[in-house]
């Protein structure tokens, strides 16, 4: 039995909260459904209310009343919601609708069992009053000032057909009922609002509609421009690895100091795929030391540090000396390979989900040795999620500190090689096994250790992390294949469009045959090449912030439990204020 993922279910990621979303209807299916309730609806008034001498007169002016204010609505909505910047399709409203409509087929016949179905179909009209305007407020964006007065609109019309020449009692009530649980709605927002308001200084219900906007459409405007109230502008450190061969760039090694998430194509979400155009040869987008809280929040700051790397990497010194890669530790483990008088560490911190920017810098200055850049690659293969990043002081950030000195120290004892290496790349989304759209990519360096040749192998997939027991399923099945194989990921929240938040790399027999392509062609593009490394800043980027990550999850679970435990006494308060006041109109 394969072992279970490590999860910290205390404070998890915004990604996580695609669990509690689906896609709605189709536009055709809503409608589909909206009639379908709505004749329902009517045929549960021929039932129930008695009011009209023949059936068909009762069905076609039934059918009227209930469903053209919901049309009428619905088309309002989503043809002015660029007022305020909304965003409210025509299907939102007819799912409103049809859920407005069963409600109604419910309190009518509750009212039907107490000879009060009047009373019940008029309740149920201020249940869709309710329900517009949740739905307005989560789904359309719409501000509390422009969400109340469109909420009443269906409910009014209906109400004012249905009764205005009949029964002013069954009349007065719907009002009062459609008025009561408006303000019903409006209280329970503003209470499951409040915590997140508290937390992170903005609204929770402008963050949750711009969400849904963003996972129903694709579309990260409304979103980024919402975290853009709470971000921070920061400079961001950004290490590279340039490889030529023939005086030719053939690869890059981006490192750079932002975060690839949050989610789907959100900001620094699908890094690889944004910063690769800007890469000369095959580019690698390893991920760097960040977390969460260095979620860039746009696509042109991405593009400027590829953009300022290359640049960078333009004047350097090359050199065609290479070491053999040198390891130390288990868990969490280190793996030194020096570029000329430059080192690479590729760092594994077990369970841990990224490393701290403190460790990274301790981790670059571990030996007094103090020649050649320094440059720390994560290797993102964890098999736990939402753990908390390995920081500096800790027990296992220690170890690691202690297991990359030892490599550095032991790695320039080896004799220089000539640099020989080579590359490959098999592109291709796979999101049932958690690879987002730039594949896998493999680069296999050759040295000589004692006279024998040794390869190592270093393989990127496009993923967020591994699965339990990923890391070893692999390593045995492509034993054998090179010397030392590092497996890696990008961190690609790319992924985490699928719902529920954690889609790490899976299926070890399913990726063993691109595994061992990509790897049988770059030990063949083995060859001469010069490489170089530095390190570029790169001013004026918009990061989510310090601290901000843990503060919208926190706010996030509060929102959750809130909502959970106070829709029923708000709702059923509102209910109780209309069956006492009904007896005065």
């Amino acid at each position: 039995m394969a072992p279970e993922l490590k999860v910290d279910k205390i404070s998890p990621p915004p990604a996580r909260l695609s669990a509690f979303l689906y896609h709605t209807p189709t536009s055709l299916f809503s409608f589909v459904l909206f009639f379908s309730t709505t004749s329902l609806l009517v045929f549960s008034g021929i039932l129930w209310l008695g009011r009209a001498e023949t059936n068909i007169d009762y069905s076609v002016f039934s059918m009227i009343t209930f469903s053209i204010p919901v049309l009428l609505t619905s088309y309002l909505v989503t043809n002015i919601s660029w007022l305020w910047d909304g965003r409210y399709p025509f299907r939102y409203g007819l799912q409103a609708g049809a859920t407005g409509s069963v409600l109604m087929i419910i309190t009518t016949f509750i009212g039907y069992s107490y000879d009060l179905a009047n009373e019940g179909l008029a309740f149920g009209f201020g249940c869709m009053g309710g329900l517009w305007y949740l739905t307005l407020r989560t789904h359309g964006s719409a501000p509390a000032r422009v969400a109340l007065p469109l909420s009443l609109f269906s409910p009014f019309i209906s109400i004012f057909f249905f009764w205005y020449d009949d029964s002013s009692s069954s009349f007065n009530f719907g009002l009062l009922a459609t008025i009561s649980l408006v303000f019903a709605s409006h209280f329970y927002l503003f209470l499951v609002d409040s915590p997140y308001k508290k937390a992170v200084g903005v609204s929770g219900t402008r963050h949750m509609a711009a969400f849904i906007d963003h996972f129903s459409t694709g579309d990260g405007r409304r979103l980024t421009e919402a975290i853009r109230e709470i971000c921070q502008v920061v400079e961001t450190r950004n290490s590279w690895i340039s490889i030529k061969k023939n005086d030719e760039p053939v690869a890059f090694f981006a490192v750079p100091g932002v975060h690839p998430g949050p989610l789907g194509n959100l900001g620094g979400s699908n890094l690889p795929v944004k910063i690769e155009p800007s890469l000369p040869g095959l580019g690698f987008a390893f991920h760097g030391s960040s977390t969460n809280d260095h979620n860039p929040l746009r696509d042109e700051d991405i593009t400027r540090i590829g953009k300022a790397m290359v640049e960078a990497s333009k004047d350097a010194k090359y050199s065609s000396k290479s070491r053999a890669l040198v390891s130390k530790g288990d868990t969490p483990s280190a793996h030194v390979l020096n570029l000329g008088e430059g080192s690479i560490i590729f760092a594994r911190p077990g369970d841990s989900d990224d490393i701290l920017p403190e460790l990274s810098a301790r981790l670059e200055s571990s030996t007094l040795d103090t020649r050649g850049e320094r440059i720390v690659i994560d290797l993102h293969n964890q098999e736990g999620w939402g753990r908390p990043p390995l920081a500096a002081g800790s027990k296992e950030g220690s170890l690691l500190e202690k297991h990359a000195a030892e490599a550095i120290s032991e790695s320039r004892e080896l004799d220089y090689n000539t640099l020989r290496v080579g590359f490959s790349h098999i592109p291709g989304e796979n999101l049932g096994r958690g690879i987002g759209p730039g594949g896998v990519r493999a680069a296999v360096f050759e040295n000589q250790v004692n006279g024998v040749k040794e390869l190592t192998g270093i393989l990127l997939w496009d993923a967020n992390g591994l699965g339990p027991g990923m890391n070893d399923e692999l390593q045995n099945k492509l034993k054998g294949k090179v010397d030392n194989l590092l497996i890696s990921t990008t961190d690609n929240h790319f992924v985490n469009i699928k719902p529920g938040g954690f889609n790490p790399l899976s299926d070890s027999d399913g990726l063993l045959s691109s595994a061992n392509q990509v790897l049988d062609e770059a030990i063949a593009d083995i060859s001469d090449a010069e490489s170089a490394m530095g390190t570029v800043y790169v001013d004026g980027v918009e990061i989510m912030g310090q601290g901000k990550q843990d503060k919208i999850s926190a706010a996030a679970n509060s929102i959750i439990e809130v909502a959970r435990y106070s829709w029923l006494p708000i709702y059923s308060s509102a209910t109780m204020f209309c069956m006492i006041a009904s007896s005065y109109i």
